[in-house]
Parts: C-alpha cells; sequence; structure tokens
C-alpha cells in the first residue's frame, strides 16, 4: 500500500504517524511549505517522526499513491483537486479530510469524476494527536466503501455514511453547531456568575439539570417544551439580556437565544400544539415541515 498526503500538517502528519506503525508500506507526501522558513523545520520533524518521505514536487506525490489525501485547509481544498484532477487515474482513491462544507466537497467531487478516480468525503470526528490514525471517521461518495474496507486493515476507525460526497462533512458541521455553541453559552454564562461569584451554584444546578436524564431524553424534554414555550422564555431572555448589559457583559448567545425563540413564537407553534406539549421528537419535525413549507 501507497499513500501520499496533499499538505503535511498537525492532521495530515498524525494520520500518516498512526498509518506507518500500523503497517503501511509507503507513506510519501508533498507540502508546499517544505522549505519555506519557519515551516520547513517543522515539516521536515514530522516527516522523521512519520517515516514519511518527502517529495519536492505535487505531480510526483498524486502519481506514485493507491491513496491520495489532500489533507491541506478547506480554503484549499478545491483548487487542490483541481490540480490533481488531471494526474489521477481510475485505480485510485481521492480522499479529503479538509474541514469544509458539504457543498464545497460537492465541488470537489463534481471536479475529480473526469479523472476515474474514486472520492472520498471524509470527516475527522476527534483529534488527530489523540487519535492519530484511529481517530473516529465518518465517510461518504463514490469510494467510500472501498475506502473504509481498505483501510480498515490498518485499524482505522471508518463508518460509512452513505455515497452522496459532502454527507460526512455535514454531519461534522451541524454537530458543530451544538459543540461550539455549547461552548458559547458555558464561556457567556460564566462571564456572568463570576461577577456575582456564584459559579458554583449556577454550574451545580446546571449539572444537576443536565445529569437527570439520559442524554436523549434532556434533548427531547428540553426541545419539546422549548417549542411550545418559546414566546415565555423569549421575553425572560429580554430580562437576561438587560442584566448582561448592566453587568458590562458581552451577550451575543443571549441576543441569539432569544431571537430564535421569538422566531418560534412567530412561526405559532403553541397554537399548532394548542398549548400542549409534544411528546416525540418526530412531532416537533413534523410541525416544523409543515410550518416551513406553508412560510
Amino acid at each position: 500500500m501507497k499513500i501520499a498526503f496533499i499538505g503535511f500538517g498537525e492532521a495530515g502528519s498524525g494520520l500518516a504517524k498512526g498509518l506507518k506503525q500500523a503497517g503501511v508500506a509507503e507513506i510519501r507526501f508533498y507540502d508546499h511549505a517544505w522549505n519555506v522558513p519557519p515551516y520547513g523545520d517543522v515539516i521536515q520533524r514530522r516527516a522523521r517522526e512519520a517515516r514519511a518521505l518527502m517529495l519536492p514536487n505535487f505531480e510526483e506525490a498524486v502519481v506514485s499513491a493507491e491513496v491520495v489525501i489532500s489533507c491541506v485547509t478547506a480554503a484549499s481544498a478545491l483548487e487542490v483537486a483541481k490540480t490533481a484532477k488531471g494526474l489521477l487515474t481510475l485505480e485510485q482513491l481521492y480522499v479529503d479530510v479538509n474541514a469544509a462544507s458539504p457543498m464545497e466537497m460537492e465541488r470537489v467531487a463534481a471536479t475529480i469524476a473526469p479523472s476515474g478516480a474514486q472520492f472520498v468525503d471524509v470527516a475527522m470526528m476527534g483529534a488527530i494527536p489523540a487519535y492519530l490514525h484511529k481517530v473516529p471517521i465518518l465517510c461518504s461518495g463514490p469510494g467510500a466503501e472501498r475506502f473504509r474496507i481498505l483501510m480498515s486493515a490498518y485499524e482505522m476507525d471508518i463508518t460509512r455514511v452513505g455515497d452522496q460526497p459532502g454527507a460526512a462533512s455535514a454531519i461534522k458541521m451541524f454537530r458543530s453547531i451544538f459543540m461550539k455553541g455549547l461552548v458559547a453559552l458555558l464561556l457567556e454564562t460564566m462571564q456572568a456568575t463570576h461577577v456575582y461569584r456564584v459559579d458554583d451554584v449556577v454550574l451545580g444546578s446546571l449539572a444537576e439539570t443536565m445529569e437527570k436524564n439520559p442524554f436523549m431524553e434532556t434533548v427531547r424534554s428540553l426541545v419539546t417544551r422549548g417549542l411550545v414555550h418559546a414566546e415565555r422564555r423569549a421575553h425572560e431572555l429580554e430580562e437576561v439580556i438587560k442584566t448582561l448589559k448592566s453587568l458590562n457583559v458581552p451577550y451575543p448567545m443571549a441576543q441569539a437565544t432569544m431571537e430564535k425563540l421569538q422566531w418560534c413564537s412567530n412561526l405559532g407553534f403553541k397554537e399548532y400544539f394548542k398549548g400542549e406539549t409534544p411528546q416525540t421528537l418526530d412531532e416537533v419535525f413534523a410541525a416544523f415541515d409543515e410550518k416551513l413549507a406553508v412560510s
């Protein structure tokens, strides 16, 4: 097995290091910054640690490998694909692991398609330094199943989520709404609690609420009740915002929450459910489908 990485930053070098340890015969890479100070020294050190062969040009890296892994940046993903498409062949897999939007992954797939190489959209769902090549991976696209079978032999943790390019990236993006949003909510909350020195009390109360039930039950309860009581809760957030203003605490998350709740109220979910709390998330999804179709 010969694998070539285009880009050898933290993610690419981490994957390469783990795969080499797992028995991949040859790992090669090309990185345009290999001789650009101060990045060149770092790249060459990573190459030694991963026992990867550094190639002097892009073309040699692409044509020499069974699996070509684009590991640059989201902004460069399409340009790299355009450069690679004339070099790829039917026998190769072209794997894009960049944290790009699903729409960008679709464009990359369309760019690669004329070459005959099979495209794989990969979303890495963990930190590479902690997992190396064993990072949990979601993959989609025409070459997803072939990629899963081929690389699972090297202990990679791969779940195929479909044949549609962009599906894997979409899952990662949508998960980020919650995970990154949760960080921002906690930061805004703790800035406020710290002013009153009530950090432990508020965090303890949140812990009690969040740990009371399994996660999916907590989600069901919060969403179904929040939808019906959106108007009242939007008004409560107005008071929260007044308080944060008085404390000189920035309040973008409280503002966004109020606006989202007001949006739900304006759609009339309370009237739709006749003031009763729906019992399932499926009822919520059906209500969204109906209301958004009408509006």
